[in-house]
Formats: C-alpha cells, sequence, structure tokens
C-alpha cells in the first residue's frame, strides 16, 4: 500500500542539465567574444530560437567548410553539448575526449572536463566522473560551477564522506535550483533505509524553498506525496495527512497523495472522511493504479463503517468498471500489436502543429485515452522522443530531396540553352562578322596608309565628296565626246580645281579622324576578341554541366541516408509497438489482479451474507 517513488526524479534531473549544459555552452561560446563569423552567427541564431538541428547542421557545415574562424573552439563545445542533449552521450563523449586531446589551455579545457565527468556522472561511472573532476581548474560560468558543487555533494554521500558533502552542499547558493534534487534524493535514501524520521526532514526542506518553476513545483509534489507515506510508515497519520494536503490538485501525484489522504484518515479509524478522496479518485479512469486501488478502498470503508450492502453494490460497481477497461485494454492492445502504429499515432502528418512536435492535442481516435496513459510513463517517452528526432531528419532529409530538384531543374534548363545557342551556329555567327570586322579594318589601314603616303585628300574623301567627283568625271567625259566648247571646258577645270582645293584642304582633318576611327576599331576588336574567347572556353565548358554530377552526387547521398533514416524510423516504431505493448499488458495484468479482488470481496460478501441468512 505504500507508495515511495525512490530514485524516480532521474529523468528530470536529466533533462535539467541538459539544458543547463547548452546554456553554458552558448554563454561560453558567445559571451566571451562577439560573433565574427557568418555561419557561426546563423548557428547561434538557430540556437537561441531553439531549433537545435538546424544550428547543429550549420555548426557543422562550417566546420567542414572551414568557415567559422576564431570560434572553431567554442562551436566544438556548442557540438559537443548539443549532442549531449540529443542523448548521445558517446558522440559527445568523443567530441570532448578529441577537444582535450588537443593542445588547448584555459577556460575551454575546463568547460571540457565538466562535461566528462557529467557524462560519466549521469552513466553512474562515479569514480571516472570524480577523476575527471580533479582535472576542473576555475569555471566562469555560475550555473557550471553550481551543477559541479551539486555532483560533487552527491558523489561524496555516495563515498560516505558526509563532512565533505556539507562543504561543498555549503557552496551552493540560498536559491540554487539543485537544493530540490539534493533533497529529495537524500528523502528517498533515507526512505529506503527506513529512516522515515529522516526521510521526512529531507522532504521538509521544500517549506522553506522558493518554489516557483513548474518542474520544481512537481518535484515539491512528488517530495510531499513521499513525505506524507513515510509518516504513515512512521505511525504520524495526522502529519502525513497534512503532506498530502500539500500537493497541488491539478499536479501529476494528485491521485497517489488523494490516495493516501485516505488510508491516513481509515488508519486513524475515520472512514467518512476517508471516503471523499477514495470516492472523487474512483470516479477517473482505471488505467492508474491509484484510481485502481480507490475504487477497491471506497467498499472497503463502507463496510468498516457497517454499510455491507453498499460495499457490495460498491463492489459490484467497481467489478464491471475494471471489466469494462480491461476488455477496452485487450482490444487497444490488439490494435497496437497489428495495427499500423504510424497510422495509429497519426505520426504520417507529422508537423510543426503535430502532437508530437508539440501540439497538446492528441490524436482523436478510440486509443487516444490509452495513448495519453502511454505518453506519461518514461520509456515511451524516450523511444517516441527518437521516433520524432528520426521523423524531423526525415522531413530535414526530404526537403533537401525537393530542393535539389529544383536546382537538377534550373542547371537543366540552363544546359538547355546552351544547347539551342550552339545548334544554332550562333558562335559561327559571331565569329564570322568578327571576321568581317577584321577586314574592315585591314581596309581602312591600308586607305589611310596610301593617303598618307601619296598626301591624296582624295582618297580620304567622303561619300558626298566623291559622288561630287563621279559627276565630275561623267561632264568632262560627255564633254570631250561631244567636243564641248572651251568656255565648258573651262568651268569642268575649274570645278575640278575647286574639289582638289577642298580635297587638300580636309586632307588633315579627315586624316585624324580616320587615325581615329581605327584605333576605336582596334580596341574593340582585341574587346570582341577576348569576348569570343570566353565565349569559347564557356560553350566548351559547358558542353558537360559542372553542377549536374554535384547534384546528382548530393541526390544520392540524400537517398542512401533517407533509406537509412527509415530503416531506423521502422525500428523506432517497432520500439515504440513493444513498449506500447508492454505498458498496456501491464495494465491488463494489474486490471485482471484488482478484477479478481473485486469479485473476491463480492464472494465474499454474498457468502457472509448467507451464512448470517441461515436459522
Amino acid at each position: 500500500m505504500i507508495y515511495l517513488p525512490i530514485g524516480s526524479c532521474g529523468k528530470t534531473v536529466r533533462q535539467f542539465a541538459a539544458g543547463l549544459c547548452l546554456a553554458s555552452c552558448a554563454q561560453g561560446a558567445a559571451g566571451l567574444e562577439s560573433v565574427q563569423a557568418l555561419r557561426y552567427g546563423v548557428t547561434l541564431y538557430h540556437f537561441y530560437q531553439q531549433n537545435y538541428l538546424d544550428a547543429l547542421s550549420e555548426l557543422m557545415i562550417g566546420q567542414q567548410n572551414g568557415e567559422l574562424g576564431v570560434h572553431a573552439d567554442n562551436a566544438e563545445l556548442l557540438r559537443g553539448g548539443m549532442s549531449l542533449s540529443y542523448g548521445m552521450d558517446l558522440q559527445a563523449q568523443q567530441i570532448f575526449t578529441e577537444f582535450l586531446a588537443q593542445s588547448r589551455q584555459g577556460m575551454d579545457r575546463d568547460r571540457a572536463w565538466f562535461y566528462l565527468a557529467k557524462m560519466a556522472w549521469q552513466r553512474g561511472e562515479f569514480e571516472r566522473s570524480a577523476t575527471a573532476m580533479q582535472n576542473i581548474g576555475t569555471l566562469a560560468s555560475p550555473p557550471l560551477v553550481e551543477e559541479l558543487n551539486y555532483m560533487r555533494v552527491e558523489l561524496s554521500i555516495r563515498s560516505g564522506d558526509y563532512r565533505k558533502a556539507q562543504d561543498y552542499l555549503a557552496l551552493l547558493p540560498a536559491d540554487s535550483a539543485w537544493l530540490p534534487y539534493h533533497y529529495y534524493n537524500m528523502g528517498a535514501q533515507h526512505a529506503a533505509a527506513g529512516d522515515w524520521s529522516g526521510a521526512s526532514q529531507y522532504f521538509r526542506n521544500f517549506d522553506r524553498l522558493d518554489v516557483r518553476n513548474e518542474e520544481t513545483q512537481s518535484l515539491r509534489d512528488r517530495a510531499y506525496t513521499a513525505s506524507g507515506f513515510a509518516f504513515m510508515a512512521a505511525g504520524d497519520y495526522e502529519q502525513a495527512s497534512h503532506d498530502f494536503t500539500r500537493v497541488r490538485l491539478n499536479s501529476p501525484m494528485a491521485d497517489r497523495a488523494l490516495l493516501g489522504y485516505g488510508w491516513a484518515a481509515s488508519e486513524q479509524q475515520d472512514y467518512q472522511a476517508a471516503l471523499s478522496p477514495w470516492r472523487t479518485l474512483s470516479e477517473q479512469p482505471p488505467l492508474s493504479q491509484s484510481v485502481r486501488e480507490s475504487l477497491l478502498a471506497v467498499p472497503y470503508a463502507y463496510e468498516q463503517l457497517g454499510r455491507e450492502g453498499v460495499a457490495l453494490a460498491s463492489y459490484q460497481g467497481a467489478a464491471r468498471v475494471l471489466a469494462a477497461e480491461l476488455e477496452g485494454i485487450r482490444a487497444a492492445i490488439e490494435v497496437f500489436s497489428s495495427g499500423d502504429i504510424e497510422e495509429l499515432l497519426e505520426l504520417r502528418q507529422a508537423g510543426a502543429d503535430s502532437w508530437l512536435f508539440g501540439s497538446d492535442i492528441l490524436p482523436l481516435n478510440p486509443q487516444a485515452p490509452y495513448l495519453q496513459h502511454l505518453i506519461s510513463s518514461h520509456s515511451f517517452q524516450t523511444a517516441m522522443k527518437e521516433l520524432r528526432d528520426l521523423h524531423q531528419i526525415d522531413q530535414r532529409l526530404a526537403q533537401g530531396v525537393e530542393r535539389l530538384q529544383v536546382l537538377a531543374d534550373v542547371d537543366a534548363d540552363q544546359q538547355a540553352s546552351w544547347q539551342r545557342l550552339i545548334e544554332q551556329n550562333r558562335e559561327q555567327q559571331l565569329q564570322q562578322r568578327y571576321a568581317d570586322l577584321l577586314t574592315q579594318i585591314a581596309g581602312l589601314r591600308d586607305r589611310l596608309a596610301i593617303a598618307q603616303a601619296e598626301a591624296d585628300g582624295r582618297a580620304l574623301a567622303d561619300a558626298d565628296q566623291l559622288a561630287l567627283w563621279q559627276r565630275l568625271e561623267r561632264a568632262a567625259a560627255l564633254g570631250a565626246s561631244l567636243d564641248a566648247d572651251p568656255g565648258q571646258k573651262q568651268r569642268i577645270t575649274l570645278y575640278r580645281g575647286l574639289l582638289v582645293w577642298e580635297d587638300n584642304e580636309r586632307f588633315h582633318e579627315l586624316l585624324w579622324l580616320n587615325l581615329r576611327q581605327l584605333r576605336e576599331l582596334q580596341a574593340l576588336t582585341r574587346q570582341t576578341r577576348a569576348s569570343l574567347e570566353r565565349l569559347e572556353e564557356t560553350v566548351a565548358g559547358r558542353e558537360h554541366s559542372s553542377f549536374s554530377p554535384r547534384i546528382e552526387a548530393l541526390q544520392q547521398r540524400l537517398g542512401t541516408q533517407r533509406i537509412r533514416v527509415n530503416l531506423a524510423i521502422n525500428a523506432s516504431s517497432s520500439e515504440v509497438r513493444r513498449v506500447a505493448v508492454a505498458e498496456l499488458q501491464n495494465q491488463a495484468r494489474e486490471l485482471s489482479r484488482s478484477l479478481g479482488q473485486s469479485r473476491l470481496a463480492i464472494a465474499r460478501l454474498y457468502d457472509k451474507g448467507s451464512i448470517e441468512g441461515q436459522p
């Protein structure tokens, strides 16, 4: 009947420690120096948004590409901290061990030794943890100093050196977040040894703590519940009742506290007072051990009050409830054993709003009550956490596949454009135009050379001037054929002289203009030649895409990784199924036992009534 949750806060302590690990990693990473590398800044951005998978991805990409600069050491510690928070203890240990193997000095090494000590402590390797602690010098982060002193307290107690434990305990601030865990663990340790008075003293230390956050409040409720059962074991039922009333009604420990309060009242022969919490508790679903006990405790109280008819009816009602629940849980076992676990848990629709990724709304199906019970168990939560992480990785890989396909499509479009350019002989057309330009330049150069050598102004005449010369030559030829009069010949000669004078007058101007045009054309020719060479290189290089092999390699890599992740998801789903079925089978056994007890009680009351009814 006595329920004492000895050592049941291990998971909570681990989660709290992981949170402090990440916080201290970030503080050490960002607090000592300003961010000088873009990739590291993006990593910290995702980190403080609690997108640890994105942060870890950015950090590892930065490490691979050498983009972290002066942040390389802090980034390695941050990677180890995030690996530790994901439960990858071996990976984190390898990171910190390799970090320490290098010739680094100062605080970073102290933090690395601290993390190694904590990992060994969490695994129960206390000698290795103590050895690692001896290598720690000075920790600059107050949260790490508190956690280190807390671990030293626990290790000293474990080794039997209580004086040293008290010395380390004195180093913890009065508002240290680790004190509640110390008090609870010490109370559980004394309770396990049967020292109920010593256990209660430690549990009652919660009275003087300023408890505000939900986690510590839940731990206090657990401590009050354990203290109540400890006082019951010591025979102080009044104090036990007082401790049970200190538990919040919305606490996960409320059912145990209600049950314990009822038993404390019954031990004082106040069965009427015991009925109130037990009846309240009996109205809840009977998957909880406390509810099952209350279903049998209510008729027991009626028996003690001499109301055997009511007791019999209560036992019969309890039997009906337990039988119905047993039938439902057996059906649930069948569903969880043979059904599609992914569909049952609605994992294929996993997303930001899914219950698996943070939403409070459970899947709406007949198994929802059993799922609600399952997620309250540590083993199922651990299995589901792994499955959740695997689904997140699979989603990221699926996004990567989609993005690579977009890149492949864009690259294919560009390759097709180049192919059309080659097929349309655009390059040959440009080459022909370039050759024509060279011919024109050569002709202009020859004209200028002749004009300069002979000082011939007519060689540089423009189109209008050449047209005037042509008209003059036709007029002269026509006059000679018609035997023109001397006056006409004189006018032709005069006009010829005028044109010669104009050519000579504009010779130097036209020569300068043509030389400038030649220089401009030569410069344009050089630019065109360079452009054509680059075009030739580009066309030659784009005959086969340079991005396509990289994209294909990444697609193959992602495909391989998705296969591995899907295999891991299948294995994790099987583990979730196994844990769920095992837990439900355990509940079925407990229900069967309670149902058997209720039926035995019914038979006992019937038998008692039949004996009393005999003459």
